[in-house]
């Protein structure tokens, strides 16, 4: 049996320090996020989270996964430490409770399926090779953001076009700030279309390490409503992806929900292929 899972309600200053510790060599060793960027802001935050623990025999911290409080309550395991042991730990709780894990196969959610867990929600990871084709001619006027001027415009331009979304479309201007002290922020390469003096469309892009090498991701694309239509979402990618191949990355990347099909038609039609599932699962007894 694989070591047990123990579900704590507060971190100590040690514990805190133990799964930063671990959350820093999955990272180093795996050139990948531990935890996605809302989760790892949550443990940060120290608020509104329980913690699961897996140690070995000698107490070594070995396996992490955040619990977010809610109804019904969402954990996230660090990269490379799920195990069905950690499923069963959930489960005990008795509280209904979903699961984050990436990437999943279908060995993985048949097993799961088997104990009573659902899928409710599916993101594909998209991979595509640069350089990609320049963007089109526009009449709009392009730059990049600017920290503490385009703040507010474009948290308000992000939600309107994310409403609805589980993730996307809460975003604050105090958790944007705290994106501009991550290691990986770079202005240049959040580039802001404005038809006048709106703000119509947006595309964020982010520079990660990866065990393949360096990989550029296309990290928020988005088009207010009342601009959608006019195909800015292609010249919003493209202008992304042309930004990325400047600094010499060979591979681009995005997350997409499966159910956006008309998101995956426009990416598909630009060269990205499906590279692997993110899937959430629901556990329920009352279902």
């Amino acid at each position: 049996m694989d070591p047990s899972w123990q579900i704590i309600d507060e971190l100590s200053d040690e514990g805190r320090r133990e799964v930063e510790a671990l959350l820093r060599a999955i990272e180093e060793n795996s050139r990948d996020e531990a935890l996605t960027e809302d989760q790892r802001d949550l443990l940060q935050s120290g608020a509104d989270a329980s913690h699961a623990l897996q140690r070995g025999p000698d107490g070594a911290l070995l396996g992490y996964a955040i619990i977010a409080d809610g109804a019904p309550r969402r954990s996230e395991p660090a990269l490379g430490t799920f195990d069905m042991e950690l499923v069963a730990a959930l489960e005990a709780t008795g509280d209904p409770v979903s699961i984050l894990l990436r990437p999943v196969d279908d060995e993985l959610a048949g097993a799961l399926a088997s104990r009573g867990w659902r899928p409710t929600r599916e993101v594909h990871r998209l991979v595509m090779p640069l350089p990609a084709a320049p963007p089109p001619p526009t009449r709009l006027t392009v730059r990049s953001f600017r920290p503490g001027v385009d703040d507010q415009a474009w948290v308000d331009q992000n939600n309107a076009a994310f409403k609805g979304h589980p993730t996307q479309a809460d975003m604050t201007v105090e958790r944007l700030r705290a994106r501009f002290s991550s290691d990986w922020f770079d202005p240049a390469g959040f580039v802001l279309f404005f038809d006048g003096d709106q703000l119509v469309a947006s595309c964020w892009t982010k520079v990660h390490p990866c065990a393949s090498g360096d990989v550029g991701e296309i990290y928020v694309i988005s088009v207010s409503p009342d601009a959608q239509g006019r195909g800015l979402g292609r010249v919003a990618v493209l202008a992304g992806l042309q930004h990325l191949a400047a600094k010499g990355l060979s591979t681009a990347e995005l997350f997409v929900e499966e159910t956006n099909r008309a998101a995956y038609a426009l990416y598909l039609s630009l060269g990205f292929r499906l590279d692997a599932r993110v899937v959430e699962f629901l556990y329920d007894t009352a279902d």
